[in-house]
């Protein structure tokens, strides 16, 4: 009788339990703060690198079709523990609203293992007499902060394609009143980021998702938007997520490993012998190994959300299901996210804008 056991079980639950437990202590470790005046420094085309060049483009082009031309690209120089940022302005001389395009570079490292990815997100904004601030976006991953009454954000986690962001927008701005014209210039716009960070900060505050460290200059996180962190990594709604990469990726997360334990390990058990439900030592494991490697490798090259609950949910349930314990101790569905994973972050460095 086969032994209902394998190390995926505890090797799963030692991965959440420091998703759950040590994501507080890794950002105190990390000590990622905000700053209370942001320091912004223009950054003239010229100087963006070929490989920043070919990454705007794609949204230069968009933009362009509905007359949005740059006027000027900016960063933060002391978010500096956030990693590299770009934020480039767009205007229409016929329109009251503007674009920006901010995008963020991170590099996380958690002991030996480097994680790092760049993020990209677009958002149209328009000013009104009453004070309000419509602004629609595309950021990909729900916020951990809170919106101020005044501040009226329409999130489309869904949305690549800018002409339809835009007239998300304009359907929303057409009800709220007076626009006002947006700034152009660089000095003007810089001001303009500072009070509105300013206002969100100190909104953050009041509702307890920020903490001004003692000297004044830094707010850090609290622990309530370190709780919303946690959710989010579960939550896969919280997320830009593609229902066909979903879909896909649970087809081949769990039929490739049944083909391999199927063909490898007939019914009559000809191919593998087993001792108490473990493997003996055959070709069994490496071939099973090498087919959760493989379904790793095809996840990794189709999809950018593949967290470990979820290679577990579409590998692990359907192959323990079908065939019980009869291909034995190995964690093959962790060998599956690590294959994933390593995938993933090797696209995601080729991606790198800031650095190679």
């Amino acid at each position: 009788m086969a032994i209902p056991f394998d190390l995926d079980i505890p090797v799963f639950l030692w991965a959440m339990g420091r998703v759950i437990f040590r994501r507080q202590a890794r950002a105190q470790e990390l000590k990622r703060t905000i700053p209370v005046t942001p320091v912004y420094e223009e950054v003239l085309d010229a100087t963006l690198t070929e490989t920043q060049q070919d990454y705007l483009r794609p949204f230069d082009e968009q933009l362009a079709v509905l007359n949005y031309r740059p006027i000027c690209n900016y960063r933060a120089t002391n978010f500096g523990n956030y990693g590299h940022n770009l934020m480039r302005r767009y205007n229409n001389p016929a329109d009251s609203a503007w674009c920006a395009l901010t995008v963020l570079e991170l590099k996380i490292q958690a002991k030996k293992v480097e994680a790092v990815r760049t993020a990209s997100v677009v958002s149209f904004s328009t000013q009104f007499t009453g004070g309000e601030l419509l602004i629609t976006r595309n950021m990909s991953l729900k916020a951990l902060t809170d919106q101020p009454p005044e501040r009226v954000v329409q999130e489309c986690r869904q949305t690549s394609d800018l002409r339809k962001l835009k007239e998300r927008h304009d359907a929303r701005a057409s009800k709220m009143g007076t626009p006002l014209t947006p700034a152009t210039g660089t000095d003007e716009i810089f001001k303009e980021q500072c009070s509105d960070h300013q206002r969100l900060s100190e909104f953050q505050v009041e509702r307890g998702i920020y903490r001004l460290l003692p000297d004044g200059n830094a707010y850090e996180i609290s622990d309530k938007a370190h709780l919303r962190g946690i959710w989010n990594h579960f939550n896969p709604f919280a997320r830009h997520v593609s229902w066909m990469e979903l879909i896909f990726s649970a087809l081949v997360g769990s039929v490739l490993p049944l083909l391999a334990i199927r063909a490898v390990a007939p019914v009559d058990g000809a191919l593998m012998k087993t001792v108490g439900g473990f493997l003996t030592v055959t070709a069994t494991l490496p071939i099973i190994a090498a087919a959760y490697c493989l379904a790793g490798l095809i996840i990794g090259l189709v999809t950018d959300w593949a967290p470990f609950y979820w290679i577990m949910l579409i590998s692990y349930l359907p192959t323990h299901a079908v065939a019980g314990w009869s291909f034995g101790w190995f964690p093959f569905s962790t060998l599956m996210f690590v294959a994933a994973f390593s995938t993933r972050q090797m696209i995601r460095r080729r991606k790198l804008i800031f650095e190679s």
